[in-house]
């Protein structure tokens, strides 16, 4: 039985949700709250799951609450709200604060039928991620070892499920370093992309917006793959990384897809790369690592027991893919030893 808390300061919407939950023999409401504050009390107790969010509520409100969630508590977070609007700011804080997911508030909730299946759909998701978060302490040392002693060509990073928050973690630690040309896949609703770049650079000075097509990566920059098209690299004829944007023919379950991202990376930048696989569900990257360091690349993989979402990374290892298993925040870390080194 998953065991779900409803945390919204409408009691409308309280009651929607619960009367949407009942109808699923495998979802049982343990509690309701109307505050950040009252959750906050009935987390311990009742130990949830999955805990559904409103973001604007009085007192302390959502982004906090989810915050403080993700340190103490091992409960997954499913954001529903009118605030979000699946292109907002508010969204992507709420995804870098330490939401899984989002659903926005539709104002027909109990009666809209596509709701019901994506908020169904979404808690059950959710739910299966039942590894444990501790806090994690970095070494005190970074790994050694990296294959190439050359400064890198480019660092192409692949995430899903709990994927921004864990980004964040990461850049964290490369704020004011020197950089290779930085790649990411991320998967999310599309419209969130564009403010996920904006913020990201807002919070760690690192120039950041969407790649586009036919755009060439320069060192000391961070590109976002846009929604709904698939992205590879190839070098061009003077030798630079260059993006190239595809349609999906309709035979991949993530689009962008990571593994056709890092099986390009492989092709074009080899030893010269490093492919790091944060957190989210499923396998989409493992396999595209794998061929990362079987060119000669350098691969790491957020470690499965600290991700919010353990599925890619776990996936990874699996096929001996990754050479440094590490907490993302750790994974900065090393990259920034290892740049620091190399360039100078």
């Amino acid at each position: 039985m998953i065991r779900v808390l409803v945390v919204d300061d409408s009691r409308t919407f309280r009651k929607a949700l619960r009367l949407i939950f009942s109808r699923s023999p495998d979802i049982s409401v343990v509690g309701e709250a109307e505050s950040a504050e009252e959750a906050l009390s009935l987390l311990g107790v009742l130990s949830p799951d999955v805990v559904t969010l409103d973001i604007e509520m009085p007192g302390m409100g959502g982004l906090l609450l989810a915050e403080r969630i993700r340190t103490d508590f091992s409960a997954r977070i499913l954001v529903v709200s009118g605030q979000t609007h699946l292109g907002s700011r508010t969204a992507v804080e709420a995804l870098l604060k330490g939401a899984h997911d989002i659903l926005e508030k539709p104002a027909d909730m109990e009666t809209n039928p596509l709701f019901r299946a994506s908020v169904l759909r979404k808690v059950r998701e959710l739910s299966g991620m039942n590894v444990p978060l501790p806090v994690c302490h970095e070494p005190l040392v970074p790994p050694s070892g990296m294959r190439s002693r050359d400064f890198p060509s480019l660092l192409a990073v692949g995430g899903s499920t709990g994927g921004p928050a864990s980004l964040s973690g990461l850049l964290g630690k490369l704020s004011g370093e020197p950089l290779p040309p930085v790649l990411v896949v991320q998967h999310m609703a599309p419209a969130i992309l564009p403010h996920l770049a904006e913020r990201l650079q807002q919070e760690f000075g690192i120039e950041s917006r969407m790649a586009f097509q036919g755009e060439i990566l320069l060192p000391g920059t961070l590109r976002i793959a846009p929604g709904g098209v698939h992205i590879r690299l190839e070098r061009n004829g003077q030798g630079d990384l260059v993006v190239r944007l595809e349609d999906d023919a309709g035979h991949s379950p993530h689009v962008p897809s990571i593994d056709r991202l890092f099986e390009s990376v492989a092709l074009a930048a080899g030893a010269q790369a490093i492919g790091v696989l944060l957190s989210g569900l499923g396998d989409d990257g493992a396999r595209g690592l794998l061929s990362i360091r079987k060119a000669g690349g350098e691969t790491l993989a957020e470690a499965p027991e600290t991700a919010a979402a353990p599925g890619m990374p776990s996936a990874a290892i699996g096929l001996k893919a990754v050479r440094h298993v590490l907490p993302a925040a750790s994974i900065g870390l090393a990259l920034a030893g290892w740049f620091r080194e190399r360039s100078s």
